[in-house]
């Protein structure tokens, strides 16, 4: 390979401050944003991608499209060509692999949006029928528990076999089709899939990360220098 083929990071200024951002983002020359996040419904990103498009006032334009895994999110948001469409993909600060996604797509801007939120409490739960077995307060070491890679350190004081999915709401998925005895999952994912509460982790702060691909760069460029246009006219 020749050095000139090498990779370089993205390093254009854009808007950073969500005031800077809100005002940008509701421009009418972004007519339409699409923003995409693992699923299925009831995942943390999903979650916090919700309350940002509230907190941004963009609910009108925009829609969210979920996907098995952040890289596919990436694939889809690279996908979007239509010139007034801004795409936006969802990551997590504790994604055990965005760190890959990061130094993988140094065209990208991984971190544009950077949302804080809650973890939508965090919980082991299982089938009620499931959770009769556990007797004097232990779980059965024969259990099977279901857990994205990011959380199943919580599960390392237990012998059970720990079986690694894509998210947070397919282990709630799985769980509630009888195919595991358990899961790590979120309060959303719970009540949708009918599942009930053995143990609650916990609700810290986490921070979320909206990308956006060079189309998107390049699309906000172009409205940040018709508002500046218009400002220098005036």
């Amino acid at each position: 390979m020749k050095i000139k083929e090498l990779k370089k990071f993205n390093s254009i200024s854009l808007p950073i401050t969500p005031n800077e951002q809100e005002k940008v983002l509701s421009a009418k020359e972004i007519k339409k944003i699409i923003c995409f996040c693992i699923g299925p419904e009831g995942t943390n990103i999903q979650s916090a991608c919700k309350l940002w498009i509230k907190k941004t006032g963009v609910e009108k334009k925009t829609e969210i499209v979920l996907c098995k895994t952040p890289e596919e999110s990436i694939k889809k948001a690279r996908e979007v060509k239509e010139k007034e469409c801004l795409a936006i993909f969802w990551t997590c600060a504790v994604y055990n692999k965005l760190h890959e996604i990061f130094f993988k797509n140094p065209d990208t801007l991984t971190f544009f949006i950077q949302m804080e939120m809650f973890l939508d409490n965090m919980q082991l739960a299982a089938l009620p029928e499931h959770i009769k077995k556990i007797k004097g307060g232990k779980i059965p070491k024969t259990w099977k528990i279901a857990s994205h890679p990011s959380p199943a350190p919580l599960l390392s004081e237990t012998c059970c076999k720990v079986y690694i999915i894509t998210s947070n709401a397919q282990a709630a998925k799985l769980c509630a089709s009888g195919k595991v005895d358990a899961c790590i999952t979120t309060e959303s994912a719970k009540k949708i899939h009918g599942l009930k509460t053995i143990h609650e982790f916990g609700s810290p702060k986490m921070i979320f990360f909206g990308g956006i691909t060079i189309n998107g760069v390049e699309l906000i460029l172009k409205v940040l220098h018709k508002k500046n246009k218009k400002n220098s006219v005036l």
